[in-house]
């Protein structure tokens, strides 16, 4: 079982959106794939059709007393989301109380779900060291817009895991240029698939769902695939 992560640099890169079509793209290349929600946002969950208004999940479980494990939906066969649930701002600060204080919460959960998946994707929040901390995944990305604000944004961080280019125009000159600076400076940290801007992506959460399932002919979704045969073949060459 792999785990993987992905945050975005800052925030309204289209990291979620990103995630749930990753995580439905493994799922049709036959891996059965969970999708954890750790940004206490809690709207990974529209991506698949769930009520805006659904209150459950495994931090509002953590808080109640309840068993995480009955927090998840099954969204089609071998594709199960773990929402993170509706908390208010001092509930939120209470879970991330608990997450600093046992390290590698996540990573203790994993154990516990080892052989039911092939993948387990998460989504992680910002500014929340005790919920990234959490979790030490096997893969964890970076996601990038290609502008100038992420653009400074990444020199001001360590050299630490994988960039994903996100939104994408191949007309823009600065995103190019962006883009190949990106490359030449940061190498095979930055992700050889790059995430085209396509209004697909927004439409598909409009109608609450995943672009695959959305606009299965889309430049974003033939993105998404490429992107989760890359995780697979970069798995199976370690």
């Amino acid at each position: 079982m792999i785990s993987l992560s992905l945050c975005g640099i800052r925030g309204g890169v289209g990291t979620t959106s990103l995630l749930a079509a990753m995580g439905h793209a493994l799922n049709r290349l036959d891996q059965r794939v969970l999708l954890v929600e750790l940004c206490p946002e809690n709207v990974l969950g529209l991506h698949f059709n769930l009520a805006a208004r659904e209150a459950e999940g495994w931090a509002r479980a953590m808080l109640d007393g309840q068993d995480w494990h009955r927090q998840a939906w099954q969204l089609a066969p071998g594709l199960c989301l773990l929402p993170y649930g509706r908390l208010d701002e001092a509930e939120q600060l209470r879970v991330e109380q608990r997450l600093l204080a046992s390290p590698r919460e996540w990573n203790k959960r994993l154990a516990q779900l080892a052989g039911q998946f092939d993948w387990v994707l998460f989504d992680l929040p910002q500014r929340l060291p005790g919920h990234v901390g959490s979790i030490r995944g096997d893969v964890r990305i970076r996601v990038l817009a290609p502008d100038m604000a992420c653009h400074v944004l990444l020199q001001r961080q360590g050299e630490e895991g994988f960039l994903l280019v996100n939104g994408y125009d191949s007309a823009s000159r600065l995103q190019q240029d962006l883009l190949l600076v990106w490359r030449q400076h940061h190498g095979e940290r930055v992700v050889p698939v790059v995430v085209h801007r396509d209004e697909a992506m927004g439409e598909a959460l409009a109608c609450k769902q995943s672009v695959i399932g959305y606009a299965p002919q889309s430049l974003v979704t033939e993105d998404a695939i490429s992107l989760a045969t890359w995780c697979l073949s970069r798995e199976a060459a370690c």
